[in-house]
């Protein structure tokens, strides 16, 4: 059985002893049951560090015992995503992080129906990284994907991006997902409900994203991002 896990993001490490923020000890005390002497995994940038807690009261500290690297071997996809409504973008948050992408460029595309800016964007980031950190605690994965703002679709600088590159698109001259051999980093595109509009579907294959199916079936935005995330990590592992 796994140990309840946290991020260590928030806490502070100070002669040894880790400070447990208090929303992660009201989490490890209230609803995990945790005591004096458990044993949680802290998730903090690459690492699991193994950790007995000492609990007084509200207040939480924890003493280390072990750290190790994360060897996740699975590709590092970055996820360019078409802005997505609410609960759908929620789906597609925690799949990102159940599957193993490293970064979420947001796109606000032309069929992309949410608009948000100022404090909205400011108060919708928080709480989609957060929706991104409690995924990564449910996977066991020790660092969460890079969450950048949403930008225009136009916006988008392709040089930064990883040179294999796949875009998900409802056209006839796909391939197959299985046909390609999936490198160590790489770049994925899925769109808002709807697709891609077809000056995006230009533009994407312009700079030099290779069209693939996801199966015969329209499927969501959210369960695409599954899809096509979990197809690259396990395709990668068998062509490794």
């Amino acid at each position: 059985m796994s140990l309840p896990r946290l991020r260590l993001e928030r806490c502070t490490f100070d002669n040894g002893l880790w400070h447990i923020d208090a929303e992660e000890a009201h989490h490890l005390i209230r609803v995990r049951r945790c005591y004096t002497g458990s044993l949680v995994e802290g998730l903090l940038d690459g690492e699991k560090i193994e950790l007995k807690l000492e609990c007084r009261g509200d207040s939480v500290t924890a003493r280390e015992i072990s750290r190790v690297r994360e060897d996740i071997g699975l590709p590092r996809v970055e996820l360019l995503l078409g802005l997505l409504k609410n609960d759908q973008l929620d789906d597609a948050l925690r799949f990102c992080a159940e599957t193993g992408v490293c970064a979420v460029h947001l796109l606000i595309c032309e069929r992309s129906v949410p608009r948000y800016e100022g404090t909205k964007l400011a108060d919708k980031m928080t709480r989609w990284r957060k929706i991104l950190d409690e995924a990564t605690k449910q996977a066991g994965a020790a660092t969460p994907p890079v969450l950048h703002e949403p930008r225009p679709f136009a916006a988008m600088d392709f040089e930064t991006l990883p040179d294999q590159r796949l875009a998900a698109l409802l056209a006839p001259d796909t391939k197959r997902l299985r046909e390609i051999e999936i490198a160590p980093h790489l770049a994925v595109a899925i769109g808002p409900e709807g697709d891609w509009a077809p000056c995006e579907s230009e533009t994407l294959l312009a700079k030099g994203f290779v069209p693939v199916s996801l199966g015969r079936r329209i499927m969501r935005a959210s369960t695409a991002v599954a899809a096509a995330c979990a197809a690259a990590a396990i395709l990668c592992r068998k062509t490794a």
